[in-house]
């Protein structure tokens, strides 16, 4: 196919969007087909725009300008410029918000770990919106979604929000997991070594994550604590954020900082640390989707985590990992860690079934087929002569 890759940032850029954008660029060029970068879309933001969200502050809500009609249009404006007299058979985004006021007859595929409607007093930067931003996005999504001809998300989560509060056509709507942004090439004899090459003590937990109380980093000291009070030698190794000053002196705590995805030697840092970790520990009170859990099963690592929003799509508790409900406490963590863990077989057997895990449907690969299999399936759909 010919294809216009559009979206507001550069999608080419690995540290945009968890590196969602990137991954499904690459992947598009790689199975061959001709992709036209329609990206960044430069539109600035009006001055009256930055006074509104002072004054809804002031008023102790939170507004945006990223789905205001005028923005939006000039997306589209824009977009109609920079592909005017060009013939596409597909118009592909990794968000909604460029398409939805795009005016063209060729169709759109885009995909997103979620919809405004999950968001909403989910996510504490989607709590005490102004009711003219929970409009505009309301409206926003519900209009992306009338013009895709697909609309693919990770999880039963998100696509049962896109037809059910934001009216999407099930047919148009398709649930396939994302990838692993980070370990997309690990091959399984190397992994599988790297798994018995894990010493049995101490426990190694590895929580990545940028924010802290929303990714659950007080519950994974708790745990750790509860684990070293049972006899078991632990050890947390914290990347992304900076750790609170009430855990900094902890002897069982390893604080790496921010790993850039730009840093080839923060990089090989972090594959490391994957490598060697015995458990993916974040316990997430809020959590669209969840790379990280996708790029722990590329190490062969079973995720521990909690049952909310996107997640249950990748861990599969029991198999190739460890997934709790909203309301599990530390010790409930550290039984079902030891459970696994004392096991040298059991937990191997799991290691391996989280690679497995990513090779069979955790990836970038099977996601873009699959994502292209079914734009292409929907559109001969629409253009077959009614019978």
């Amino acid at each position: 196919m010919k294809i216009a890759y559009v979206y507001h940032d550069d999608a080419a850029d690995p540290s945009v969007q968890s590196g969602q954008p990137e991954a499904v660029l690459t992947e598009l060029v790689r199975l061959g087909h001709e992709v036209e970068r329609i990206f960044p879309l430069s539109v600035p933001f009006a001055g009256t725009e930055f006074a509104k969200k002072v004054g809804y502050r002031l008023l102790g809500q939170y507004h945006r300008s990223d789905r205001n009609l005028v923005y939006l249009d000039a997306l589209a404006m824009q977009f109609a410029q920079r592909t005017k007299g060009r013939a596409f058979d597909l118009i592909v985004s990794p968000g909604s918000e460029v398409i939805s006021q795009l005016q063209t007859s060729i169709p759109i595929a885009y995909c997103a770990d979620a919809t405004f409607a999950n968001l909403v007093d989910y996510y504490w930067d989607f709590t005490g919106l102004s009711a003219e931003y929970r409009r505009q996005g309301h409206e926003q999504e519900s209009a992306a979604l009338a013009k895709a001809t697909l609309a693919a998300f990770p999880s039963e989560w998100a696509a049962r929000a896109a037809i059910e509060q934001h009216g999407a056509d099930p047919a148009a709507v398709a649930v396939i997991p994302f990838g692993a942004n980070l370990g997309r090439d690990n091959q399984r004899a190397e992994v599988f070594k790297w798994i018995d090459r894990r010493p049995i003590s101490p426990i190694r937990l590895l929580f990545v994550g940028r924010h802290w109380v929303r990714k659950g980093g007080d519950l994974v000291i708790a745990t750790a604590l509860c684990l070293l009070a049972h006899g078991h030698a632990v050890t947390v190794d914290i990347v992304g954020c900076e750790v609170p000053a009430a855990y900094r002196d902890l002897p069982l705590v390893r604080a790496h900082g921010l790993l850039h995805q730009r840093n080839p030697e923060h990089m090989g840092q972090l594959r490391r640390l994957y490598r060697e970790a015995h458990f993916l520990f974040v316990p997430s009170r809020a959590e669209a989707y969840g790379f990280t859990f996708t790029e722990a099963n590329a190490f062969g690592v079973p995720p521990v985590a909690t049952a909310t929003g996107g997640i249950p799509a990748i861990i599969r508790h029991g198999h190739n990992g460890i997934l709790l409900p909203s309301e599990a406490r530390p010790s409930d963590y550290a039984d079902a860690i030891v459970s696994v863990f004392s096991s040298r077989e059991r937990y191997r057997a799991m290691c391996r079934q989280a690679f497995m895990e990513f090779e069979e449907r955790l990836n970038w690969k099977v996601f873009t087929r699959k994502f292209i299999e079914l734009a292409g399936e929907r559109i001969a759909a629409r253009t077959q002569p009614a019978a």
